[in-house]
């Protein structure tokens, strides 16, 4: 009865927040007459927008509006307004991304397809994800464990996604995108900060304080816990997969007149409930730090991190222990007026111990995987208004050898509003334990092991994008992209004339193509509309002498398109209302139809130091699939949380 009454209450909360958000976006043009008694849209303006600083295109500083890459920037202001709690429903936020979520903990963070298919355990490792600098993907698997990814939100200054490859400065892995999570300097987050919050399926509180040790030194330390309730099955039965997550961390910065150095570090361990099972834990630590010199036609950075990352399953289910351990130094020099020139170098160990389980073994359980590169690019004026960047990263990898990973980028400014470019580049994902050491078995069969001679997946694409501030209330960016895959991973069978065992191999190949297009359209002085879309098609085949197991949704159940609109609306009173409406379209194998859903955020700023807000994710309905159930999905619920911010 409780249950029931509370479900109740939350669908009217849900369906009042939607209808509140719709009625006042529609009233947005009437009020535009009332903009100059309330505050001016609390985001960055379009200007000050395509002139933010990025560093993930060209490893070095330059204005969006000069990069020459599908890149969409998730702003500061965009997080906050927001309503996300995490990492994942923040990166919901870029156009050129799909974020499926599978469970209560677990998401896939997939762009331009290939976002894998847990049915044939091809899993999403086509994106490379980093947090300042700290790469956080697996090289157990090449993916990313989503739910050990956490930022403190209130602490991130931006979110840069690009889609594409960029594998010539951030390497293997960085085949599909590449998502930088870029956090505030310490002297950006003096003062105190607590912010809490709790709804029906959320409750998190968060806090964080910092000062200044002298006049060049800054210093933060912060703490978050969060619980997430857990979702439920197709038949309305729980799935028994809520998780408590806690986490710590500093950041000191000093700044001298040419030299910066930072220092910081996190840990964190999560509990997350397993249906009929004890509870799994993940935890893990880390710790980096980066010296930057800067000259007069030079900068040069040098960069070191340790990562431990640890997984125990319940009784019996196996666990890892993952150490990483990185080194890289880059310089950016200037060679005249019309050339800079980026190089860099770098080696990263990964040292891991696997506890094996009678049915997934790896062998050998224990490795030092070394993985070491070189790169350098060259971007140099050929006019006024066009630019051609060159690029090549040798990298050395543990299982397959050296690969060249080139780049090269065109670009055409032909005024300060606009910027054509093109490219074309190569990148890989590079083997792993789970590609060469696996062995799966039943009872005492082997049905599925590794292979020794397991290549690198490969991708060549081609890209063409056109980014314009039409003016100042209006900006768009369109890209068009080509790409070939190679290699792609397939299921084989092991011995000649033997049904078992399966081995992985690389007998299939496909190419993919589409566009994506993005929008930010200022209404007026107080609404903000921003919409985005991208299209794409997908055509693979095998190769000679693929054995066809599994047939050819192997390589990812990815819709043929999804699009997303946001809106930004400051009202009265020091208040704002935002919105996200995002369309994913039907997945064709195993099959799931196409869904709509709506995320709102009600705030009100009381005072500089106190805002309160009221939030609502998946509102148009009580539960939805993302994922199909054969394939692991959980029907995500309709969540509401109210939260408070207080700075002090």
């Amino acid at each position: 009865m409780g249950s029931t009454h509370r479900g109740a209450c939350v669908s009217r909360i849900a369906a009042a927040l939607a209808t509140l958000s719709l009625l006042i976006s529609m009233l947005a043009a009437s009020a535009a007459g009332a903009a100059d008694s309330i505050e001016a849209l609390s985001a960055l303006s379009l200007e000050e927008l395509s002139n933010v600083e990025v560093t993930s295109v060209s490893k070095t500083s330059e204005p969006l509006s000069q990069a020459a890459a599908a890149i969409y920037v998730i702003s500061h202001d965009q997080i906050a307004r927001s309503g996300a709690t995490s990492i994942p429903e923040a990166l919901r936020l870029a156009p050129n991304l799909l974020v499926t979520q599978i469970s209560a903990s677990n998401y896939v963070i997939a762009a331009r397809g290939l976002g894998g298919n847990p049915l044939d355990q091809n899993f999403a490792n086509k994106i490379l994800i980093l947090i300042d600098g700290r790469s956080v993907y697996s090289p157990l698997y090449s993916g990313v464990y989503v739910d050990a990814l956490q930022v403190m939100l209130q602490d991130v200054d931006r979110i840069e996604v690009i889609s594409g490859p960029g594998a010539t400065l951030w390497g293997a892995n960085a085949v599909n995108g590449v998502i930088n999570i870029v956090t505030r300097s310490a002297q950006q987050s003096s003062g105190g900060l607590l912010d809490a919050g709790a709804g029906n399926l959320t409750q998190d509180v968060n806090a964080r304080y910092g000062g200044a040790i002298d006049d060049t030194t800054a210093y933060r330390f912060y703490g978050t816990a969060q619980r997430n309730g857990a979702e439920q099955f197709a038949d309305g039965a729980s799935a028994d997969d809520a998780w408590d997550k806690v986490q710590g961390g500093f950041r000191v910065d000093r700044s001298l007149s040419r030299d910066s150095i930072t220092v910081q570090g996190d840990v964190y361990r999560a509990t997350e409930q397993q249906f009929d099972q004890y509870d799994s834990v993940v935890s893990g630590a880390n710790v980096l730090t980066r010296w930057i010199h800067r000259g007069d036609q030079s900068e040069l950075q040098v960069q070191a991190y340790y990562d431990q990352s640890e997984r125990f399953a319940p009784a019996g289910g196996g666990a890892f222990v993952l150490n990483t351990y990185d080194v890289e130094i880059q310089q950016s020099l200037n060679a005249g007026a019309a050339q800079r020139i980026v190089w860099g170098a770098g080696e990263r160990v990964n040292v891991y111990d696997i506890t094996n389980t009678s049915t997934l073994l790896f062998e050998p359980p224990h490795q030092a995987l070394t993985l070491g590169d070189i790169f350098a690019q060259d971007t140099i004026a050929l006019a006024r208004s066009v630019k051609l960047t060159a690029g090549i990263k040798a990298e050395d990898d543990p299982y397959s050898g050296w690969a060249l990973l080139p780049d090269m980028r065109l670009s055409y400014q032909p005024n300060a509003a606009t910027l054509i470019w093109a490219a074309d580049s190569r990148a890989i994902r590079s083997p792993t334990p789970f590609d060469d050491d696996v062995r799966e078995k039943i009872g005492s069969i082997v049905y599925l092991m590794g292979n020794p001679d397991f290549q690198s997946e490969r991708l060549t694409a081609y890209e063409i994008g056109w980014r314009n501030q039409t003016s100042s209330a209006l900006s768009l960016s369109i890209t068009g992209f080509y790409n070939i895959y190679d290699d792609l991973r397939t299921i084989e069978t092991a011995l000649p004339g033997e049904p078992i065992p399966f081995e992985w191999g690389n007998r299939m190949r496909g190419i993919t193509y589409g566009a994506g297009a993005w929008a930010q359209w200022q209404v007026t002085d107080i609404w903000r509309l921003s919409p985005g879309v991208v299209v794409l098609h997908e055509r693979f085949d095998f190769t000679a002498g693929a054995s066809g197991i599994a047939g050819l949704a192997q390589a990812g159940d990815d819709p043929s398109s999804h699009a997303v609109l946001s809106s930004a609306l400051e009202l009265p009173q020091h208040m704002t209302l935002d919105g996200t409406l995002r369309y994913v379209g039907a997945l064709p194998e195993p099959a799931l139809p196409s869904y709509v859903e709506l995320d709102t955020r009600w705030g009100w700023h009381v005072s500089k130091a106190l805002e309160l807000s009221l939030s609502g994710l998946n509102l148009l309905h009580a539960h939805h699939l993302e994922m199909p159930t054969v394939a692991g999905g959980e029907e995500i619920g309709r969540s509401v949380i109210a939260q408070g911010q207080w700075r002090f």
